[in-house]
């Protein structure tokens, strides 16, 4: 039986309740005790009364702690921004450090509007009042550009760029960068104006404008909301899952804009490659194009991977980096469907022996300082690359070849976009991806999807119609 107590602390009034009863196997009597605070200032009377409902649910809790496969009895003080907190350490024991890292930031987000509410004391109208909230929220956007009045003001200042970076930290790269008028970021300016003295205002053009966060983002942080809660139900603080669809809107699903090149953008992306000085900047960049490879698989290639023989590229791993990790770490595909075998075309098979040629003679040239990695596309000295490197030779590559400015990315989805229209069954087509299902295939791409469809429809009508003229 659940009893409890009133006791006056310099805090305010608590309640302590216990829960006393015999164990059926072992006929042994359980205590366990609870504490219980009154959310806000209430009279003797509701307090009781509310006190005695958190105390029939502990010792029923208690009851099944002992009856059925519970870990813990709840903490019925818990707030959203401790679970949210538990639910992260999960998430890092269990999940990748790049769901890690996303996660640091998605909790930041739930704290902030929703942190302080005990976990059972949320309702369907908090969560939803949350979620619109983040629907409306905006980013702000900086653009800033040194005023003539710079360049004056480190001069009065007295110290060289050298200086400036020694004895107070101010970045050099980013001080030229200043100085030549391009774009720098409000972090950089803000140090800056304080090393000199002056307000960042009269130093800088500083634009400032409101975006709205990527849908992508958004739909992270209620996926986080949804799973911190879902973790709360199964510890049993709470009943229902008040974050899941059941109860909550999500709003309406923005449709995904896919960028890519089309096929004469592709064709003339091509051509900017067979042009370009770099090989391995080149090699790196030709994989994605004509295989669809994710940025990580290309830095997590090596060359056992490649059979020249047979012209196939094989998916066994994906190199990544975190800072939380210590840099650069390798890691299993994303899916199980991500491990696969392609067969890749005769201009890569060339162009890869090519590169083989050159990588070769780079290891010879660096001796016992070369790094044995095995990686296709390597630092300098052979350690395993960023990913975010082929991303950056990719941008360097379109800066001046009259092309858009699309991301490594986009590579993926016009090897992916340029299949479809060409007629290759979409179950090849998710299997060259390494999508799991071919419905992800299918969802992603249904437009082009659609497109292929009416051109198909178009070739029967073409080969058709004269028989039906004759007739």
């Amino acid at each position: 039986m659940a009893t409890f107590r009133k006791r006056q602390l310099k805090s305010g009034v608590v309640y302590d309740i216990q829960v006393k009863f015999r164990e059926p196997n072992t006929n042994q009597t359980i205590v366990k005790t609870t504490v219980w605070h009154p959310e806000y200032k209430m009279t003797d009377r509701q307090a009781e009364r509310e006190c005695t409902l958190v105390a029939q649910k502990f010792e029923n809790d208690v009851k099944q702690l002992y009856t059925g496969s519970v870990a813990d009895v709840p903490d019925y003080n818990i707030t959203v921004g401790q679970m949210a907190d538990k639910w992260l350490e999960r998430v890092h024991k269990d999940f990748s450090i790049a769901y890690y890292e996303r996660g640091i930031k998605t909790i930041e987000w739930i704290k902030q509007y929703i942190g302080g509410y005990k976990i059972r004391e949320v309702t369907p109208y908090v969560i939803q009042n949350f979620y619109d909230k983040l629907d409306r929220e905006k980013r702000v956007i900086y653009t800033i550009t040194a005023k003539s009045s710079l360049r004056e003001a480190i001069d009065n200042f007295g110290h060289t760029r050298k200086e400036l970076s020694e004895n107070y930290g101010i970045n050099v790269a980013s001080l030229v960068t200043a100085l030549q008028g391009k774009q720098i970021g409000m972090e950089f300016a803000r140090s800056l104006s304080s090393v000199l003295g002056v307000k960042p205002e009269k130093l800088f053009n500083i634009q400032k404008t409101e975006q709205p966060y990527a849908a992508e983002t958004i739909a992270k942080v209620k996926c986080a909301t949804r799973c911190i809660f879902a973790m709360a139900k199964r510890q049993r603080l709470v009943d229902d899952n008040y974050a899941s669809a059941d109860f909550v809107s999500y709003g309406k699903k923005p449709k995904r804009d896919i960028k890519y090149l089309d096929d004469e953008q592709a064709k003339e992306l091509f051509r900017v490659l067979m042009d370009y000085d770099d090989i391995r900047a080149k090699t790196a960049v030709l994989v994605a194009l004509m295989t669809g490879l994710r940025r990580g698989e290309i830095a997590g290639l090596e060359w056992k991977d490649i059979n020249f023989e047979r012209h196939t590229l094989t998916v066994n791993r994906t190199g990544c980096y975190s800072k939380i990790a210590g840099g650069i770490f390798t890691k299993e595909p994303k899916t199980e469907g991500s491990v696969r075998r392609i067969t890749i075309s005769e201009v890569l098979v060339e162009m890869l022996k090519e590169y083989k040629v050159w990588y070769d003679e780079q290891r010879a040239n660096w001796g016992d300082r070369w790094v044995d990695s095995d990686r296709l596309f390597v630092q300098e000295y052979g350690k395993p690359i960023n990913p975010e490197t082929v991303h950056f030779w990719l941008k360097k590559m379109l800066k001046n070849s009259g092309l858009p400015d699309v991301t490594l990315h986009s590579l993926r989805h016009t090897n992916i976009t340029l299949q479809i229209a060409a007629g290759v069954p979409l179950t090849t087509v998710a299997g060259r991806a390494g999508h799991s299902r071919v419905s992800t295939t299918s969802d992603i791409y249904s437009h082009f999807i659609k497109t292929s469809d009416e051109a198909a429809a178009e070739a029967l009508e073409d080969i058709f119609l004269p028989c039906a003229a004759k007739g």
